[in-house]
């Protein structure tokens, strides 16, 4: 057996590679923790893992970390040095803050499974990501790598050659503090929104924002890819994220764009700043696409290849995807359902594998979409008292509870889910979910704005079978790997009234799910058809600021917390007694 592990940096993680090359376990630490991106090391996954799949530590032959951590601590020092006397706040930082980086993962394996540490093996934090991507292509060789984030052990965005799983080249890479994922994270803060969790918000406001704007234009012109040089050149006298442990953007930055919003005050698009935010987030869209389409152009023109893996945080961005897609020399976009570093541990703990002398790359599988192991079953009796004071059972079995399921959601009520194993990535995939009719306005509004307390402007992704999905939606081939993990944007189909439909956006674009590998949703579309509901509005079953629900008795607290009756579980369809 082979582990993979990230931390300290950013989300964390733990995984499990058997020695058949297949991913058997992933865990997201904040699942455990209940700590909204917990980026500490990842013990209470790595425990999870242990137990749930019964092993023996002295038998795991390897256990891979996602970063080279002597690397990801010196780096940015030597780069803040170039900066003094301006960046001493964020050297003094970095310095008294040494204890809790990621140094310390040898002691901390140690701590936890004595005896592993010797096994404890470090990688590049770009060939992480590349690793995460490769499983999740049916071709493993004769592939281009296109690596963006915002910072990991040096590089920012890096390209490389796939020859194949045992031999991967970088060939041209950016080195930090130019980023275009701080860039974006930058923005994302100064509208107001969290960093690393914010992003997707701004991506959302984006559509509402006006390319012609002055903002837009001045917000987009602030990082730029240079043809002559084929490097990325950014404006960093507009940002202190590499001068400061605090702040992001300086003052001349508000200088150029105006005051940054108020992260206490809620954004909606009657306020009279409305049109000023969304005008800078579709500045920082556009530069995002347009540089990410300029990096794809050069990839192609270094290897030759049509045929491309994406990863990295910034591959999380949904509606670039579409973009890249359009180039004329892609084939096909291998994005991989956790690309940022949460899903990290997958790629180091593939590393441990190939670095396996007796591996085959023979063996490798693409990975199910669902890994995430849980154990209802000790929470289920843990949860009995609960349940016999708040929960009345409707039905014993998921099986069971399909038609009774199809008949709710076709009068309008929210389903939450939480059923077999998580989803690996930030979505949700069905397993841990909210669904209702996708069609019906009403149901979706009460999910966005009532259950979930989503903002105006981010609207919930469809769920579909593929001959719907062909139906409503303009599908580009390219992506349709991204689709089934809802990776991706497309556009609606004219005269088909998808542009009417509450899950679409204001741009005309929704982000799809279409149906793979779920036989319960298999199962329930085939009754919802009967009463002609094609579509299911699908969000991740949580609270606003709380990670997805990971087993049985957090998909209980989100019932308690909020106006959701109903709730599928592994023992049956639950309603939940709201008197």
């Amino acid at each position: 057996m082979f582990i993979g592990i990230t931390g300290y940096n950013h989300e964390s993680s733990a995984a499990l590679v058997n020695n058949n090359g297949v991913l058997i376990d992933y865990c997201k630490e904040e699942y455990l923790s209940r700590i909204k991106g917990d980026k500490s090391f990842p013990k209470r996954s790595l425990e999870r893992i242990i137990k749930v799949n019964n092993l023996d530590i002295k038998k795991i032959k390897s256990i891979a970390f996602y970063e080279r951590p002597m690397s990801a601590f010196l780096f940015p020092l030597k780069t803040a040095a170039s900066y003094l006397p301006d960046s001493l706040p964020f050297m003094s930082h970095q310095l008294r803050n040494f204890n809790k980086s990621s140094i310390n993962c040898f002691s901390d394996v140690a701590d936890l499974l004595p005896g592993l540490e010797k096994k404890l093996i470090y990688l590049d934090h770009h060939l992480s990501h590349t690793l995460t991507a490769l499983p999740y292509s049916d071709e493993t060789q004769n592939l281009c790598s296109v690596v963006v984030d915002g910072f990991g052990d040096r590089n920012t965005t890096s390209i490389s050659y796939v020859s194949n799983p045992l031999e991967i080249k970088e060939l041209w890479d950016c080195k930090y503090p130019s980023s275009l994922g701080l860039y974006y994270s930058t923005i994302t803060d100064f509208l107001g929104f969290q960093i690393n969790e914010g992003e997707y918000k701004v991506m959302g406001l984006s559509s509402f924002g006006n390319e012609n704007s002055d903002l837009a234009k001045k917000t987009s012109n602030l990082i730029w890819f240079d043809k002559d040089t084929n490097s990325l050149k950014q404006e960093m006298s507009f940002f202190k994220y590499h001068l400061s442990p605090t702040d992001s953007f300086s003052d001349e930055l508000i200088e150029l764009l105006g005051e940054p919003r108020n992260p206490f005050k809620k954004l909606l698009p009657q306020d009279k700043d409305f049109q000023k935010y969304a005008d800078i987030a579709k500045g920082a869209q556009i530069a995002t696409e347009k540089i990410l389409c300029e990096i794809f152009s050069y990839a192609h023109q270094l290897t030759g290849c049509n045929k491309f893996l994406f990863s990295g945080g910034v591959a999380l961005n949904s509606a670039s995807l579409r973009k890249i897609a359009n180039l004329r020399f892609i084939e096909k976009l291998i994005v991989p359902p956790s690309p940022g570093d949460a899903g990290s541990s997958i790629g180091s703990a593939y590393y441990a594998y190939l670095k396996d002398s007796k591996t085959s790359i023979q063996n490798f599988k693409v990975p199910s979409l669902f890994p995430c192991k849980s154990s209802n079953d000790d929470l289920f009796s843990l949860s009995s008292k609960i349940l016999s004071i708040h929960c009345e059972k409707l039905t014993n079995s998921i099986d069971e509870s399909v038609e009774l399921i199809s008949n709710l959601i076709s009068n309008g009520e929210i389903i939450g889910i939480v059923i077999n194993n998580a989803e690996t990535g930030p979505r949700a995939l069905g397993n841990r979910s909210l669904i209702c009719d996708g069609q019906n306005t009403d149901s979706v509004n009460i999910l966005n704005t009532v259950i979930k307390n989503r903002s105006p402007f981010r609207p919930t992704a469809p769920l579909m079978k593929m001959d719907v999905a062909k139906r409503y939606y303009k599908i580009q081939k390219e992506l349709i790997d991204s689709y089934y993990s809802m990776g991706a944007t497309c556009l609606t189909k004219e005269n088909t009234g998808a542009i009417d439909f509450p899950t679409t956006h204001v741009d005309g674009t929704a982000r799809i799910q279409i149906l793979k590998d779920n036989s319960f949703y298999e199962k329930l579309f085939l009754e919802l058809e009967k009463n002609k509901v094609l579509i299911l509005a699908n969000s991740s079953l949580n609270l606003s600021g709380d990670p997805t629900c990971y087993d049985l008795i957090d998909g209980l607290l989100v019932c308690a917390r909020n106006p959701l009756k109903y709730l599928l579980t592994d023992y049956g369809l639950l309603k939940y007694n709201k008197k």
